[in-house]
């Protein structure tokens, strides 16, 4: 049974607090405001070396946006979001002429030169029936886990496209988010997980939502169709802060405990519940005083500015932190599972999303993980390779300390509405966060007496690079063959 020891209002309390504060975007006075209440709550705590790390970026925040299309009859707007980082209109706007880039075509022939380039975006099928087949276990004992399909809404196929537009003197880009659950177009995305520069958007961009998506293609296909264009804002030299405090151990080898503040809503699940599970462990462990190993907590900036936060402290980190470092664990999303009604509004199923836990490729890691799960009926959680069918490292903002060369633990739910403003206190797993805390508080002090080597461990060469060889076919897959890469 799960033990008393985090408490469930506490911890939902302060995911109200965190998503009270606004969208809490890399650089704006939201996010100082979150880097000041968790820092707070650090030194409240009782951790050591509690400390803000700056990092210095380019604050791009949109003020005004519009989208106006006219398909023949006077232009009329609609509902629309930029596509954060683009570049912004004159003050007076940007007026072109649509056309239409067909995501499925290979080679596009038409004449972009001047127009805004219209294109749909998709999602793949994160399938977890699918995934289950190559995983390393699962805790699902009333097997719901297959059942699971639903759109992954991280991976936008037909994005490039847009840089594409870019390249061949298009003045505009706008992208159908035909595939999001919920119908929102306010989607904060891509955001440079995966993208060598953030700022690397030259022409403004805008989504708009699957309501528009037949009209707006057929007048972007027609040759008649004429946009207007309006995004103007911020960019200017910004800070954002890593927040790290420290508990010592009797050695110097140590567990980092890692979630990031930032978001890009409101968002409670993402990821204000990420940061109070974070906080509700780093009490305990600051109260208990009873690990060996140093325990690094680190509630990471910028998550929505490329990972930056979590890359710049792995550099700046390399001697004094990293060498140390015999498990990072990564906590993000503590979610429920949402689904379209009949209304096609996103409303909660009752269940918890299923949850994906990155992890080292040996039993011992994962039957002490799987035990604590068990122990604290933490259910619907399949166990993955660090590297496979998923990508080089894991989706989450821990992903970089695996490339990095650390032993993961990785925790993440990919709920539907994760991206957009549909994120709202409805969809947190209350009753969840609890059992989150519980797991990882049982999971770290049975791993604390594991030797750094066996931690990461193989167990199994074949089923490693079988990983590798199943994550080229699944990149081959999605890219085409490297022909059309995906965001």
């Amino acid at each position: 049974m799960p033990s008393d020891r985090f408490d469930n209002e506490e911890m939902f309390q302060w995911i109200r607090d965190q998503a009270n504060m606004g969208a809490r975007r890399a650089g704006s006075a939201a996010d100082r405001q979150n880097e000041d209440y968790i820092e707070a709550h650090l030194r409240d705590f009782g951790l050591e070396k509690v400390r803000r790390e700056a990092i210095p970026i380019t604050h791009w925040a949109a003020e005004t946006h519009s989208v106006e299309i006219d398909a023949g009859s006077g232009f009329e707007q609609v509902d629309s979001f930029p596509i954060p980082y683009s570049a912004f209109t004159p003050p007076e706007g940007r007026e072109a002429r649509l056309v239409f880039a067909d995501p499925a075509t290979l080679w596009h022939r038409a004449d972009w030169n001047g127009a805004i380039v219209v294109t749909e975006i998709s999602f793949p099928d994160l399938d977890v029936k699918l995934l289950r087949k190559f995983s390393l276990g699962q805790y699902d004992p009333d097997g719901s886990l297959d059942l699971v399909k639903h759109p992954a809404t991280w991976v936008r196929l037909g994005w490039h496209l847009y840089h594409l537009a870019a390249k061949r003197g298009a003045v505009g880009f706008i992208g159908i988010v035909k595939d999001q659950p919920g119908g929102s177009c306010h989607m904060y995305a891509p955001y440079g997980f995966r993208e060598k520069d953030i700022l690397d958007k030259p022409i403004p961009g805008f989504w708009v939502g699957r309501d528009e998506a037949s009209w707006l293609r057929k007048a972007a296909e027609s040759g008649d169709g004429k946009a207007r264009l309006r995004l103007a804002g911020i960019r200017e030299p910004g800070t954002m802060h890593n927040i790290v405090g420290e508990i010592p151990g009797s050695s110097d080898e140590t567990i980092v405990l890692t979630c990031h503040h930032d978001s890009p809503f409101a968002s409670p699940v993402e990821d204000a519940s990420g940061v109070a599970v974070v906080l509700a462990l780093a009490r305990h462990f600051a109260q208990q005083r009873g690990l060996k190993r140093r325990l690094v907590v680190v509630l990471t900036a910028g998550h929505f500015y490329g990972s930056l936060g979590t890359r710049t402290f792995i550099e700046s980190h390399r001697d004094d932190v990293v060498k140390h470092t015999a498990l990072e664990i990564t906590i993000e999303h503590i979610a429920l599972e949402a689904v379209e009604d009949d209304q096609q509004r996103l409303v909660p199923t009752g269940l918890a999303e299923a949850a994906g836990v990155f992890v080292p490729m040996n039993r011992t890691v994962t039957g002490l993980l799987l035990d604590a799960a068990k122990t604290n009926e933490l259910s619907r959680m399949v166990l993955l390779p660090a590297e496979g069918p998923l990508g080089d490292y894991p989706p989450t903002d821990g992903g970089d300390w695996y490339a990095a060369g650390v032993p993961v633990v990785n925790y993440i739910t990919n709920p539907v509405y994760l991206l957009t403003d549909d994120d709202a206190f409805e969809f947190v797993a209350k009753d969840r966060l609890s059992k989150v805390a519980g797991t990882f508080a049982d999971f770290i002090e049975s791993i604390d007496g594991v030797p750094r080597d066996a931690i990461g461990a193989v167990d199994s060469q074949l089923y490693k690079y079988g990983m590798k060889l199943l994550k080229h076919v699944s990149r081959a897959k999605t890219t085409a063959f490297g022909i059309k890469p995906v965001y």
